[in-house]
C-alpha cells in the first residue's frame, strides 16, 4: 500500500513539472514570437523609412537635374536673344557710320558746289571789269566743272567762250612785252597762258611758243625750252619761226 501511494504521487509531480515546462516554452515561444514581430515590424519600419529617404533624395535629384535643364534652356534662350541684341547692335552701327558717310559726303558735295559757284561768280565780276585774264585763271583752274548744276554749266561755258580768247591775247601781249624787256619770268608765265587760253588758230600762237622757248632758254631751263620747241614743230611745222626754232634747238642740243 505504501508503495502504491508512492508512485501515484511521483506521477503526479512528474505531470505537474511537465506543465511548468510546457508553460515555460509557451511562455517562452511567445515572447520569441512577439519579439520576432517586433523586429519584423521595426525592420519593415526602417526599410520604409529608408525607402523614404531613398525617394526623397531620388526626387530631391530629379528636381535638381529638371532645374538644371531648365537652368541650361534658360541660359541658351538668353544667349540667344544676346547675340540677337549684339548683331542688331552692329546692325545699327553700321547703318550709323553708313548714314553718317552720306551725310559728309553730301556736306563734301554741297562745300564743294558752293565753292565753285563762288569761283565762277568772281569770274564773272573778273569779266566784268574787262579783267579778262584773272576770269580765265578763274574759271580755268578755281572752278570744278563737275560741282557745278546743268544749268550754272550754261553760264560757266558761255563765260569761258567769251574770256579765254580775250584773256589770250591780252596774255600774249604782256608776254610779249616782259620778253622785251628781259623779263623772262613774267614773260613766261604770260605767254604760257596765251597758248593756254587760245583756240590755237590765233595769228599770234606761233610767236608765243617762239618767244616762250627763247624765254626758257635765257632762264637756262632747257628742259621746257626742248619741250615747247617740239610742241612747236608739231603744231606749227610751216611757220616762219620753224627755221629760227630748229636753229634754237640745236644750240640746247
Amino acid at each position: 500500500m505504501n508503495i502504491h501511494f508512492h508512485s501515484n504521487k511521483e506521477n503526479k509531480n512528474e505531470k505537474k513539472q511537465i506543465w511548468m515546462y510546457a508553460v515555460i516554452l509557451f511562455t517562452g515561444a511567445f515572447i520569441i514570437l512577439l519579439l520576432t514581430a517586433y523586429s519584423q515590424v521595426k525592420f519593415q519600419n526602417n526599410i520604409s523609412d529608408y525607402q523614404n529617404k531613398l525617394s526623397s533624395q531620388e526626387k530631391a535629384k530629379l528636381t535638381a537635374v529638371t532645374d538644371l535643364k531648365s537652368a541650361l534652356k534658360e541660359n541658351e534662350r538668353l544667349n540667344k536673344e544676346l547675340e540677337s541684341l549684339r548683331n542688331k547692335l552692329i546692325e545699327s552701327e553700321q547703318e550709323i557710320a553708313t548714314q553718317s558717310s552720306k551725310t559728309t559726303d553730301i556736306e563734301s558735295k554741297y562745300n564743294s558746289s558752293v565753292i565753285a559757284t563762288d569761283a565762277l561768280i568772281a569770274a564773272m565780276e573778273y569779266y566784268n571789269n574787262k579783267d579778262y585774264v584773272n576770269a580765265a585763271v578763274t574759271l580755268k583752274y578755281d572752278v570744278k566743272i563737275e560741282y557745278l548744276s546743268p544749268k550754272v554749266i550754261n553760264t560757266y561755258n558761255d563765260l569761258v567762250e567769251k574770256s579765254y580768247g580775250k584773256a589770250s591775247l591780252k596774255s600774249y601781249r604782256d608776254g610779249y612785252r616782259d620778253y622785251k624787256n628781259k623779263n623772262y619770268a613774267g614773260a613766261i608765265i604770260n605767254l604760257n597762258r596765251a597758248i593756254d587760253f587760245s583756240k590755237k588758230n590765233e595769228y599770234y600762237i606761233d610767236d608765243a611758243y617762239y618767244y616762250l622757248a627763247n624765254s626758257y632758254y635765257k632762264s637756262s631751263n632747257f628742259t621746257d625750252a626742248k619741250r615747247i620747241i617740239n610742241a612747236f614743230q608739231t603744231d606749227y611745222p610751216k611757220s616762219e619761226f620753224a627755221r629760227s626754232m630748229r636753229n634754237l634747238l640745236e644750240k640746247i642740243s
